[in-house]
Order: C-alpha cells, then sequence, then structure tokens
C-alpha cells in the first residue's frame, strides 16, 4: 500500500476520532484487521498492550505501526499525519467559529448525538480487551449466549479463561477506583504481574 492511499486510510479515521484514540478501535479492527487484512487480531492486541506504555494514543501508535509495515518510513509518516490532518483542520475551524456558532441549536444536537456514540464504541472496545485479556481465546458469543440463558449443553470448547487476567483486570480496578496511584505506574505494575502470573 503506498503512502498516499495510508495518508487517506488514516485520515477517514482521523475525522470520526470524537472521544479519543480508543474510539477508533473497532473502525481499526474493522478496516484494517477484517476487511483489508493489513494486520491480525493478535498483532493489533499486542500493538495496543504495548501502546499503553509507550509514549503516544493507540490510534497514533496504529498509523505508526500499520504504515511502517506497508511502506516503511515514508509510510508511516503519512499515515501518521493522515490521522492529525482532520483534526488540525477541524481545530483550526472550530477556533474562528466557535463563538459565532455555540448557541446554534444545531451545532448542540450534533455534540449531543456524538458523546452517546462515542461512549458505546469505548464500550466495545472494553469488551474486545475483556475477550482478549481475561476470555484468552476468540469467543463464539452465540454460542455463549444460549449456554447463558440455558439453551446450550455447556461452555464452548475454546472458551477459557485466564484467571492471572482477571486478578489484574479486578485489582487495577479496585487501585483506579480508591487510590491515587499513577496510571503509568499500574501499567507498569500490570505488565510485571502479567509476566508472573499469566505465562
Amino acid at each position: 500500500m503506498n503512502p498516499f492511499v495510508l495518508f487517506l486510510l488514516f485520515a477517514k479515521f482521523g475525522c470520526v476520532s470524537f472521544g479519543g484514540g480508543y474510539v477508533l478501535i473497532p473502525l481499526i479492527i474493522s478496516e484494517l484487521v477484517e476487511k483489508r487484512g493489513l494486520i491480525g487480531m493478535e498483532t493489533f492486541g499486542n500493538l495496543v498492550s504495548i501502546a499503553q506504555v509507550t509514549p503516544g494514543p493507540v490510534g497514533m501508535n496504529a498509523a505508526t505501526y500499520v504504515g511502517y509495515l506497508q511502506s516503511g518510513f515514508f509510510g508511516a509518516l503519512s499515515a501518521s499525519f493522515g490521522l492529525i490532518a482532520p483534526s488540525l483542520v477541524l481545530g483550526f475551524l472550530a477556533f474562528y467559529s466557535i463563538s459565532r456558532w455555540r448557541e446554534s441549536v444545531w451545532v448542540r444536537g450534533i455534540l449531543e448525538g456524538v458523546r452517546p456514540v462515542s461512549l458505546a464504541m469505548i464500550f466495545f472496545a472494553a469488551f474486545l480487551f475483556l475477550g482478549m485479556s481475561v476470555f484468552t481465546a476468540p469467543i463464539p458469543w452465540g454460542e455463549l449466549l444460549k449456554t447463558l440463558t440455558g439453551q446450550g449443553a455447556g461452555l464452548p470448547e475454546n472458551f477459557r479463561f485466564s484467571f492471572g487476567g482477571f486478578i489484574i483486570c479486578a485489582t487495577v480496578t479496585i487501585l483506579f477506583l480508591k487510590t491515587k496511584i499513577s496510571t503509568t505506574l499500574l501499567i507498569f505494575l500490570s505488565a510485571i504481574a502479567g509476566a508472573l502470573l499469566c505465562r
């Protein structure tokens, strides 16, 4: 894939990245993993994990990584710039028009509509990571739903529960809610715990 196509692809992501990098995760999976097959699901999971301990949001790390895989240095540069270009343009336009449109019913309505869909996409990312970290195999959700509603005989064969992953998730959630421990420290401690518990 040439750098210009990478630029356009990630510019499309940049146009809809309301709410932060995790909103992009369903889009990246749909476009890069399922539709185009540029990276595998396991590779994407590893990429997101590494993105937690490296500078920059997950979307930028994904753009740089996929761009580099496809077209080397210039691919990484094009994909990364494509992701941020819409934000730069829209931010520039918003800066000069915010006072004029701030009280517009249409603008307020658009913002009210964007927030719930951003939240839904973040929930999607949370369930995806739950499946990749606690339930450590691809889960046939249809079969699992049948099991939970009493229509199935038992859990699917590839249903695996990671006790270590669950312990890390639960502990970090409690620490995050009840203490003021740095998020960066929690990430590093989780990495160490994962090395010990999730082998």
